[in-house]
């Protein structure tokens, strides 16, 4: 049942949307402020938002406190053309996607580092997933998100956008005068049962500063709308989920002199669940219950070194060295009942079974850049040109294990449906790539004119390892891959007037293939399919263009883009053409290979806003349209989400934020533009929620937050976890994939 807005066609609700937001949009209280936030991202340097040639949004700490998000879907609530899916049978928050683009095409950085890859590979039993693993919220100082291809900077993977996650350092939370400062935290929320407790202490002298933070949080299964709890297909109350997590950060930063400046960071973050997985697959109709732990660990350590001579040869000069391990460990147990002797998924026989499921995906990367900018006038312009060269090494490695016992029988094998284990389905091997970029910001009409091109050069190369785990199954052996290629950009920025700007960008992507795309291989010779590895795959391209306005007028700041971005020769997993395709295994039905095949068109628009129409009152908002199309089958593009709307009332009683609520609508409109030619998927309908956020601090040191959250217990469908799923229209259990209802979440800080 949804209500009025709700079921509004898309005609209708575009124009409706548009009207409502000329009078909105950012999260930041003063107006002025918001549009000159510092972000790093768009420029690998600090610079503002309001001079950016694109899109950029950023959440900050303070938002983050208040709004007490539940996990990264929940934090970019407010971004209408970014989205996190989720795994609702257990892995949670899954990977971003940026105005429709997602997985391993958005780069995401915590501090400058590239968090480890996100792996799935798909599949009823859903036990071969490594998620990209997120840095603890209560150290984040800001999270910047860039819209569109930025690969003349970044390189490969970022093809479709970059987060930037920033987590905070010793000075935010030493006040003036002070050497020591520190904060202790406590947070509760009930969607998921959890609660969480952090802790940070901070010390500076007068060539030094250091900080700690130490974070922990325990909970459950996040909730939702449905009320079936039964062990079959037809469930809709969540599957039983405790996890833990255990996070630390750790900086130290030494200013020898007034030139050179050194940081060193350690980060560390593990976390582990069991679940009861209660909801069941009916593709698997002999398993009967199954129950999965999964364990995440992430360390990263990064050296870094800035540079500013007096000399001016350079204005500076910024280096860093990084090492990041990740390890995704995930064990399933399934009761397999009335089946086979050998114990199978779907054929019906007279034997019970226990079949382990184990899965293992792990990355180590090594990483260096060095950075150098110089600034100078000439010709009656500012330039300020940067320049630099990455380079990065990523080992990479998976492995399955299965081992199934006949309960009836007694036997115990490690062979399950034509494979024997252990296995890998790529070979572990390394990834290099190197990376040259410069880029020239002229300023021109007393810097009313901003003009910026920019060409990045790189380089990649995949190289395999031979290893017994992938050649006794694999069907061809695995080949090395190298290449290169060039990303351009050309940007400029005209203010006519004060307070209006205008804006406009051309700009090329690319992204490598990666190492299951390359050299994914295996043969399943019971069921008569198998897949080959694939050496002629060509980089992934992209080109875009992005124009748009900021207006900022005291009080009143209003931005809008519009964007076109055309992707070119993606990826994807394809049924060849057997027996004539000569990529085809001989002796199986069917084979699969990674091959270059869309073309993907996505266009769309977006409008956010703030106005702060008396001395303690804002509204903001923001709304984002966006149509995808697949050019090679002419059918949607299901990643593209619906047309999505926020808008926000705010009262604060002073500038030091002692008292405030903000009480805030989000909406979606109904799904209707689906490919539906795998079959039918479940589309969602229309919605509407209602949040209140409270803020209070009753003492100089101490701050108190409270949010409710769906405050009309709304029950809907968000299209990122019902598409991620595949879900069915006809599935038995829809309710399943429902939003978490009305929910509260409260927190306490105090700073010394």
């Amino acid at each position: 049942m949804h209500n009025t807005f709700a079921q509004l066609p898309v005609q209708r609700f575009r124009p409706i949307a548009l009207a409502l937001i000329a009078l909105s949009a950012s999260p930041a209280f003063a107006t002025e402020t918001q549009l000159s936030e510092v972000v790093v991202s768009a420029n690998r340097r600090d610079s503002s938002a309001a001079e950016a040639a694109q899109t950029i949004t950023q959440r900050s700490a303070v938002d983050i406190e208040t709004q007490q998000p539940v996990d990264a879907t929940a934090a970019v609530a407010d971004e209408p053309d970014v989205a996190v899916g989720r795994d609702r049978r257990r892995f949670g928050a899954t990977s971003f996607n940026i105005r429709g683009i997602e997985d391993n095409r958005v780069l995401i950085l915590v501090d400058g580092v590239r968090l480890p890859d996100f792996y799935s590979r798909g599949g009823p039993s859903n036990i071969s997933t490594a998620t990209r693993d997120m840095p603890e919220q209560d150290f984040l100082k800001r999270v910047e998100i860039v819209r569109g291809p930025a690969s003349s900077l970044y390189g490969s993977d970022a093809i479709g956008g970059v987060v930037g996650f920033v987590t905070k350092d010793a000075a935010d939370f030493i006040t003036p005068g002070t050497s020591l400062g520190g904060e202790a935290a406590i947070h509760a929320t009930s969607a998921d049962k959890s609660w969480g407790s952090t802790g940070s202490v901070a010390a500076k002298g007068e060539t030094i500063d250091a900080l700690l933070m130490v974070s922990r949080r325990e909970g459950h299964e996040l909730g939702n709308q449905g009320d079936v709890d039964t062990v079959s297909v037809s469930r809709t109350t969540p599957n039983p989920q405790d996890y833990s997590s255990t996070a630390t950060l750790a900086k130290f930063g030494w200013v020898p002199s007034a030139e050179h400046r050194f940081t060193l960071t350690h980060e560390t973050r593990k976390s582990v669940s069991d679940s009861e997985l209660l909801r069941l697959s009916s593709s698997l109709p002999r398993v009967t219950a199954a129950s999965g732990s999964e364990e995440n660990e992430r360390q990263r350590a990064s050296l870094g070194y800035t540079w500013m001579p007096a000399s001016g040869i350079v204005d500076r000069v910024v280096s860093s060295v990084s090492w990041q391990h990740s390890e995704v460990i995930t064990d399933t147990l399934q009761r397999r009942s009335k089946t086979s002797s050998t114990c199978s998924a779907s054929a019906a026989g007279s034997s019970n079974c226990d079949v382990q499921l184990g899965f293992q995906f792990a990355q180590e990367q090594w990483a260096a850049s060095v950075q150098a900018e110089r600034s100078f006038d000439w010709a009656g312009t500012t330039q300020l040109v940067i320049g630099g060269v990455d380079w990065l090494d990523t080992h990479s490695e998976e492995m399955r294990t299965a081992t199934r016992t006949n309960l009836t029988t007694g036997t115990v094998a490690n062979a399950l449906a034509g494979e024997t284990f252990p296995l890998r389905d790529f070979p572990p091997g390394s990834t290099q790539q190197f990376g040259a970029f410069l880029q020239d910001e002229i300023r021109l009409a007393d810097g009313r004119v901003i003009l910026t091109p920019g060409l990045r050069w790189d380089s990649y190369k995949l190289s395999p390892e031979a290893d017994p785990l992938y050649d006794t199954h694999t069907a061809k052996p695995a080949v090395s891959k190298s290449d290169s290629d060039v990303s351009p950009r050309l940007s400029a920025l005209w203010r006519p007037s004060d307070p209006l700007a205008l804006y406009a960008q051309w700009v090329f992507g690319f992204r490598a293939p990666n190492y299951e795309e390359v050299n994914g291989s295996f043969m399943n010779l019971a069921q008569g399919y198998g897949s080959s590895p694939n050496p002629d795959l060509k980089a992934e391209r992209s080109e875009g263009v992005e124009v748009g306005s900021r207006w900022n007028s005291g009080n009143l700041a209003l931005s809008w883009a519009l964007y076109h971005n055309r992707y070119k020769d993606f990826i994807e997993q394809v049924v060849l053409n057997c027996p004539s395709d000569p990529a085809c295994i001989a002796g199986l039905r069917t084979t699969y290979q990674y091959r270059n095949q869309s073309k993907v068109t996505i266009y769309g628009t977006e409008l956010r806003g703030a106005w702060q129409f008396a001395q303690k009152w804002k509204v903001d908002g923001a709304t984002a349209w966006a149509h995808g199309t697949n050019n090679t089958t002419d059918q949607p593009l299901n990643s593209v989400e619906p047309l999505r709307l926020n808008l926000g009332l705010s009262w604060q009683r002073d500038d030091k934020a002692t008292l405030g609520s903000s009480l805030r609508m989000r909406a979606a409109a109904g799904v209707k533009r689906v490919d539906d030619s795998s079959g039918e998927l479940y589309k969602p309908g229309g919605w509407t929620t209602f949040d209140v956020y409270a803020w209070w601090k009753p003492l100089a040191n101490t701050r108190l937050n409270l949010a409710l959250t769906n405050l009309a217990d709304r029950k809907y469908w968000l299209w990122s976890d019902v598409r991620q799923v595949g879900l069915a229209a006809n599935d038995p259990g829809v309710d399943f994939y429902t939003a978490t209802g009305r929910a509260v979440s409260a927190s306490v800080a105090v700073s010394f």
